[in-house]
């Protein structure tokens, strides 16, 4: 199947490696392939996201790790008398600079295995494994292009195969940014060359 991705297809699924390598998972997920795909510029579909409102930020935003706390979180705090500001300034104070900023990735720690091979810890520098939802998704793309009678897998199908109303933490994403997954499939079906 990848031997029919275009280029930005195949980038965009190297760019979810990187998201979620940066993001500390130890998984590619649906929502890293959005981000990898988000990442190419001028790449069928990502003006789409855009007028959406679903940018590499916005989207990295709420992709984020369920630890980092962002602004609605700050808000919810400030409502008990909690001001994450001042908890922060207080923290560098003591503690240096960067005192509450999540950690950078630990040192790669390999693990023996039988006849002498190692594998890497996952989600550092080796491999990290794609999860169910984001084969479905890579396998939903293949379906995609078939439709519209492509022989390319481009990053356009790469992305409605992302938008699934049935995956669960694509769908989450997409709500925090104030869309659905329906939406931005009908809005990008609309904008694709051929669109009836």
């Amino acid at each position: 199947m990848f031997e029919r991705f275009t280029r930005d297809a195949r980038v965009a699924v190297v760019q979810a490696q990187e998201e979620a390598r940066t993001l500390g998972h130890p998984w590619i997920g649906s929502e890293h392939l959005l981000l990898g795909v988000l990442m190419q510029d001028g790449a069928p579909g990502v003006a789409t996201l855009a007028r959406f409102g679903i940018t590499p930020e916005t989207c990295r935003s709420a992709v984020a790790p369920a630890g980092s706390l962002g602004t609605d979180d700050a808000e919810a705090l400030r409502a008990f008398g909690i001001d994450l500001e001042a908890v922060r300034a207080q923290a560098e104070g003591t503690f240096g600079p960067g005192a509450l900023d999540r950690p950078g990735p630990q040192e790669e720690r390999r693990r023996i295995l039988p006849f002498g091979r190692r594998r890497s810890e996952p989600g550092r520098q080796g491999h990290i494994p794609f999860t169910p939802r984001a084969k479905k998704a890579l396998n939903r793309s293949l379906r995609e292009a078939l439709a519209r009678k492509e022989r390319h897998i481009g990053a356009e199908h790469v992305l409605l195969g992302i938008l699934d109303p049935d995956d669960k933490v694509t769908g989450g994403v997409l709500r925090q940014l104030g869309t659905d997954a329906v939406a931005v499939r009908n809005g990008i079906l609309a904008d694709l060359p051929g669109a009836a």
